[in-house]
């Protein structure tokens, strides 16, 4: 007796070993299909758009320097001088304060390709800036010295900034989102933007709007007006300028005045959407019809609201915006545009070609510009936003479905053993394999299924038809209708809990966790009784 009780124990756990090696296989087809789905995403990225980063704007202004010439020490004649040749930087102005806002529409219906498709987002980005031009100015190296070879043999360096080609950089991280050029308007007159057609800045995505005359006339100095495309101040090391004297020939009183620049940018773009803060003030607001935004970045909203019409959310973190005016303007006012700006979105949709990871220790730049450009290194800047996450990731699911498959497979087999030992019904092997193959193909029609409509829909479809099939079965295993309306009922049960517990993401552990605990005592109380030597 004990000898059949223990074969069949025996039997059972074989065919729950067999069934885990086929639930490893379906595993690997889940991890194929959704490797599968990632890549036809990326492809609908590089045809159409990227996720896109952009960078608050902000006024460049290039420049050339002439480095420091010293000559021969010993006076010793036909010695050429050490002179290094002259080289371009961009200077940049930072606006004082911003205030960002961006009105996003999110569909997953415009970019397809057969059943998987790309959640993309289209809106309206406004970027309201104040400029104030007599605190930054006061930092920028404009101020060039030169002194008489015949005096000493000696030229210091000198720094000519090209006022007339200030130009307004407006940084997207890929153009294509930009299906029309945006509105910029400063103080309160239309400027048009553009595409670069030779760009300023190298190794960097942007629109870009002149600067009027007007404005311009606001930051040279007025009485500088042999020099319309330059500004230089020459003078001798022996009759330095007082400092005092330099402010006042820059001083203007315009320059006091706030430059204010309103940005209407429409953008495009898919999966997620970020933002690098610069300036000495940035608070961005953004409003979304999404009902599931996963926020990403350096840095979460100070404040959110997630309603099912959408959500609302709110940034401001004045560390990060310090730390990006420092890091850009160093990596911009390297020599020869030998440093290059690396868009965070760039490294999540092409991670074979970076590595996030490698760019962290640069998102802390701290050499200074010559070391940066010595080295060719590239920075990574903070940034934050969010990423359009779909909450019924299917391959998320199913996934999680599979891991309580032999669960279900333990208390089905126990289920047939429970019946077989208190009714005294023979249950044949083949008939437990049989059971346990409809167990198996739910999990195959589940995925399938799953990926042409949704999920509880796939799981209530795929459910019904192998519990319809093993209760079908079971009339004729257990020979009554009774026995087999029991265990259907059992089974739809288990189902349905399973199911209950999928759903609720937060506390499915614990539910899980419960439910075992449900079951062996279940278990216990229906065979406090027997007496398992007694069992044939």
């Amino acid at each position: 007796m004990q000898k059949t009780l223990l074969t069949k124990l025996s039997i059972i756990i074989g065919l729950c070993i067999v069934f885990s090696i086929g639930l490893t296989m379906i595993s690997d087809i889940i991890y194929e299909r959704q490797y599968y789905a990632e890549s036809v995403i990326k492809e609908i990225t590089q045809q159409h758009v990227n996720p896109q980063e952009v960078i608050n704007p902000f006024i460049a202004i290039p420049t050339t320097v002439t480095p420091a010439c010293q000559s021969d020490a010993t006076g010793t004649p036909y010695i050429k001088s050490k002179c290094e040749p002259s080289y371009s930087k961009i200077e940049t102005i930072f606006a004082s304060q911003t205030q960002a806002a961006q009105n996003l529409k999110v569909n997953t219906d415009i970019y397809k390709r057969g059943i998987y498709s790309a959640t993309s987002y289209d809106g309206q980005l406004t970027f309201d800036q104040s400029y104030r031009f007599a605190e930054t100015l006061a930092n920028l190296d404009q101020i060039g010295t030169t002194i008489d070879n015949d005096a000493d043999k000696t030229q210091l360096a000198k720094t000519i900034t090209h006022w007339n080609k200030a130009k307004l950089i407006i940084p997207v991280s890929d153009l294509r989102g930009v299906a029309t050029l945006p509105t910029v308007t400063i103080n309160q007159k239309s400027i048009a933007a553009n595409y670069p057609q030779i760009p300023m800045i190298k190794n960097l995505t942007y629109v870009e709007a002149d600067i009027p005359k007007g404005i311009l006339e606001q930051l040279i100095n007025p009485t500088s007006q042999h020099n319309k495309d330059s500004f230089i101040i020459t003078g001798s090391v022996d009759a330095d300028l007082d400092k005092s004297e330099v402010n006042s020939q820059l001083s203007n009183p315009k320059d006091n005045q706030a430059l204010n620049i309103v940005i209407d940018l429409p953008l495009a773009g898919i999966s997620n959407i970020t933002t690098v803060p610069t300036g000495q003030s940035f608070t961005l607001s953004m409003h979304s019809d999404w009902q599931t935004p996963n926020f990403i970045g350096k840095a979460l909203p100070n404040t959110k609201s997630i309603t099912t019409k959408g959500f609302d959310a709110s940034w401001q973190n004045q560390y990060l915006t310090i730390a990006n005016n420092q890091y850009l303007s160093q990596c911009l006012s390297a020599p020869n545009h030998q440093c290059t700006v690396i868009s965070e979105s760039t490294l999540n949709t092409d991670s074979h070609s970076y590595n996030t990871d490698s760019f962290e220790s640069s998102r802390g730049l701290t050499t200074d510009s010559a070391t940066v450009a010595g080295s060719n290194q590239s920075i990574l800047l903070n940034s934050f936003g969010v990423s359009f996450a779909s909450p019924n990731d299917v391959y998320l699911q199913t996934e999680r479905a599979m891991k309580y498959a032999l669960l279900l497979m333990l208390v089905t087999f126990g289920t047939f053993f429970l019946f077989e030992v208190l009714k005294s019904i023979r249950i044949h092997p083949i008939q437990y394999l049989l059971v346990g193959c409809a167990l198996f193909v739910f999990y195959v029609l589940l995925l399938p299924l799953a990926e042409q409509i949704a999920f509880w829909q796939a799981y209530m479809v795929a459910s019904s038809a192998c519990v319809g099939l093993i209760g079908w079965y079971s009339y004729y295993v257990f020979g009554g209708l009774k026995r087999a309306v029991i265990f259907t009922a059992t089974l739809a049960g288990l189902y349905a809990a399973f199911f209950g517990i999928l759903s609720t993401e937060d506390l499915n552990l614990l539910l899980g966790a419960i439910f075992c605990f449900v079951i062996l005592a279940s278990v216990m109380v229906m065979t406090r009784k027997l007496d398992w030597y007694k069992v044939t």
